[in-house]
């Protein structure tokens, strides 16, 4: 595949002195960004002596003029580099130059809980309690230290490789002197501040985190936070007086609403304490995971999944999943995550799952959201659901034979087997070139529009311009382009760091992987295997058993491929 540059190398140096007094230097090799904030920028860092990535927060020394900036982060810093905790974003280092202060922090690859419920809109409950779990032994042990956070939320914790969840962002904490000490500074972010932070007055203590935690349990289960408005001001109002209420068209468990009901009240001295909340019928009424699977960062969990943890948590989550009028039976757009263990981990794994269970889940889930959804889904045309009869015998073999990650600005454009130019956006839509005089233009619930070129909505611009500039860059000839009017298109991907996993409307499933090899599985699960060397090769699932090389990509193609269905 072919891949667009995006980010420029840079080195970064740490000097420090050895023991003999000599001078001596760390190097880092700066790569993606990972976020922004007010002050910072993160990026993924990998040290090229020891070759170990990191994450980076960088702030530049031109915004740490004022006093109390530059006093926070010296707080930061000393709280974050005194906590060692398996549930806390390990602090690695801290160093400067002349231009900026560099933050070394552990790497969590996949991401936060916020782009984890941008993907899937809601968290199932099992989910919650394993992440509530381990949030909750972070919070008793800074809290332990005296210590509070004050800007619990989603984008603050993040889930490692190994799929853990990790408290990090101690922009906001503070430690107190004695435990019957309160702070009286207003800070945190609006939807989640505890009310007797606004009133700066009372005073607060570590009750202002167990708030959060309510916000959080609350915003997992019912898809946004409980306080939310489109404005600040009277978000602060409904949080003043508590007003919250859980919608009727979404189900959750009574333990769940008795718990938040419980954690969300006005007088910090009666909201429920942590151990409270780990000794309440909503952590106590079934086993919990330690951690969750690694396909739940795109979907909810398979029925095989839930059931090693009991009938009720199985039902409650699969009444979510199910009965909820917001979630709807399509994939999720994935923008992009780096979330797969090293390649010789997943390599040497083998499926938990048999391939039979895996259909037998998705069939049944999808068969029950046909049902409950068909007369909904009349003016639409939802491919996720169509049939393979839809397509002719040339469309189902249909895979990507070009590819460029340019997701960093607008997507990924591609080109068909058949010569079809497409690019799958960063908002969820699509557009596909079907010949030198129409496209077809897929909105973020999968409903087509054919255009022509020569006339098209405005709005469309921007989008039709990317799609002759990515046709121009994949080196296609119009007049080679397919005549008819095609349905597949690429749908869904997911990036990881070994590989381009693309999901295909065909039910075609394929991996580009960082060695320049590709495999492709095809709807009849025949497979597709194309060497470092550009050869095509074709098999059965049969005949790569004695195939190492292929077997195992397949293998982890399938790991990955939980995730999408």
């Amino acid at each position: 595949m072919e891949e667009q540059p995006q980010i420029e190398n840079t080195i970064i140096e740490e000097r420090y002195k050895k023991a003999d007094g000599e001078t001596a230097y760390r190097r880092y090799q700066k790569g993606k960004v990972l976020g922004k904030g007010g002050f910072a920028k993160c990026y993924e860092v990998t040290s090229i002596e020891s070759k170990k990535v990191l994450a980076a927060k960088i702030i530049a020394k031109s915004t740490l003029k004022k006093g109390r900036t530059k006093a926070k982060l010296i707080t930061e810093i000393k709280l974050h580099k005194s906590l060692h905790h398996q549930n806390i974003v390990q602090f690695e280092d801290v160093f400067e130059d002349n231009e900026n202060v560099y933050i070394l922090l552990e790497l969590c690859q996949n991401q936060t809980l916020n782009e984890l419920l941008k993907r899937r809109r809601r968290i199932t409950q099992i989910e919650v309690q394993c992440y509530l779990k381990q949030l909750i032994g972070a919070l008793k042990y800074i809290h332990s230290h005296r210590i509070l956070h004050r800007d619990l939320k989603l984008g603050n914790l993040f889930i490692n490789e190994k799929m853990e969840l990790k408290l990090g962002d101690f922009g906001l904490a503070t430690k107190l002197d004695y435990d019957g000490q309160r702070r009286h500074t207003i800070c945190g972010t609006p939807n989640y501040i505890a009310p007797e932070i606004l009133d700066e007055r009372m005073g607060h203590s570590y009750q202002v985190d167990i708030w959060s935690v309510g916000v959080i349990i609350y915003t997992l289960l019912i898809g946004k936070p409980p306080f939310e408005t489109s404005d600040v001001k009277t978000t602060y109002n409904k949080i003043s007086q508590c007003q919250f209420n859980f919608p009727d068209h979404i189900q959750i468990s009574e333990n769940a609403k008795n718990l938040i009901s419980r954690i969300l009240v006005l007088d910090p001295s009666k909201r429920l304490t942590l151990d409270d909340i780990l000794s309440h019928p909503f952590m106590t009424s079934n086993p919990i995971p330690k951690t969750t699977h690694i396909s739940q960062l795109l979907s909810p969990p398979t029925a095989t999944w839930l059931s090693q943890y009991s009938q009720a948590a199985m039902f409650s989550s699969q009444a979510i999943m199910f009965n909820s009028k917001s979630l709807q039976p399509e994939l999720v757009q994935v923008k992009t995550t780096s979330q797969i263990p090293k390649m010789n981990d997943i390599f040497s794994t083998q499926l938990k799952m048999s391939q039979a269970q895996r259909i037998k889940t998705l069939t049944e889930g999808i068969n029950y959201l046909k049902e409950n959804q068909q007369t909904q889904q009349k003016q639409s045309l939802n491919f996720e659901n169509n049939t393979q009869s839809q397509f002719s015998k040339e469309n189902s073999g249909l895979y990507v034979i070009k590819c460029c990650d340019y997701q960093s600005k607008y997507g990924i454009g591609y080109v068909l087997s058949n010569n079809n130019c497409g690019v799958l956006f960063n908002d969820q839509t699509k557009i596909i070139k079907c010949n030198k005089l129409q496209f077809n233009y897929i909105d973020k619930f999968n409903l087509i529009q054919n255009y022509e070129f020569d006339n098209y909505p405005s709005d469309l611009i921007k989008k039709v311009t990317l799609l002759q500039k990515f046709t121009l860059y994949l080196g296609i000839d119009e007049n080679t382009t397919n005549s008819e009017v095609s349905q597949v298109f690429v749908d869904k991907f997911l990036k990881t760091r070994n590989a381009l996993l693309l999901k295909l409307t065909n039910d075609v499933i394929q991996a580009n992987f960082i060695d320049k090899t590709v495999i492709v599985i095809l709807q009849n699960q025949n497979i597709i295997f194309v060497n470092e060397k550009g050869e095509k090769f074709s098999y059965t699932q049969e005949q790569i058993k004695d195939k190492d090389k292929i077997q195992r990509r397949y293998n982890y193609v399938q790991q990955l491929r939980s995730g999408c269905q």
